[in-house]
Parts: C-alpha cells; structure tokens; sequence
C-alpha cells in the first residue's frame, strides 16, 4: 500500500460518530418533534374555542329571539308573559352579553 495507514482512503467520510453525539442527536429531534406537535396542538384548541364561543352566542342568541317572542305571544293572549319567558329571556341574554364580553376581553389582551 502506498498509503500510510493514518491518512483516510478515497471516499471515505471521516471517523465514525460515537453513540453520544447520536443519542443527543436523537434527542433534540424528539425535543423538535414534541415542540412542533405541542405548537399543533395549541392551534388546533384556539380554531376549536372560537368555534366553540360562536356556536354558544348563536344559540344564546336564538333563545333570547324565541323567548322574546313566546312572551310577546303570551302577553296578547293574556297569559303569564313574566315568569317563564321574559324571566328564560333576560337569563340568556345576561348568559349572551358575559360570553360576548369574555371573548371581547380575551381577544384584546391576545390569550
């Protein structure tokens, strides 16, 4: 051989890495990966709240609409108009106006 035994042969890629530097390698992928996943996550929970408030204020908004109208009804044909629907009435609204003003509150501090 002409070569001396010390210097690398044609094509060769350096010395072997030891198991130290590939289980830290290891790690930080899984580090990178748990980090990714956790950002995903994250995402996914914002995108299902917002929907979450929306569909809750439409519903709060549909028995404060119906509500009000039973006790319009009511109140024509002489009926109790207070206590079931005006009293099922205020309750959502009071329950609509805190959601509305929960989520006002949240959007504007960026949680």
């Amino acid at each position: 051989m002409s070569q001396p035994p010390d210097e690398p042969l044609d094509g060769d890629v350096g010395p072997a890495r030891d198991a130290s530097g590939a289980k830290a390698d290891a790690a930080e992928e899984l580090r990178r990966y748990e980090a990714e996943r956790e950002e995903r996550r994250r995402r996914t929970n914002a995108v299902s709240g917002r929907i979450a408030v929306v569909v809750t204020a439409l519903f709060l908004g549909f028995l404060v609409y119906d509500s009000v109208g039973t006790a319009i009804e009511a109140h024509a044909r002489g009926d109790d108009w207070i206590y079931p629907p005006a009293v099922v009435a205020g309750v959502c609204a009071a329950a609509l106006a805190a959601l509305l003003t929960w989520a006002w509150r949240r959007r504007r501090l960026g949680m």
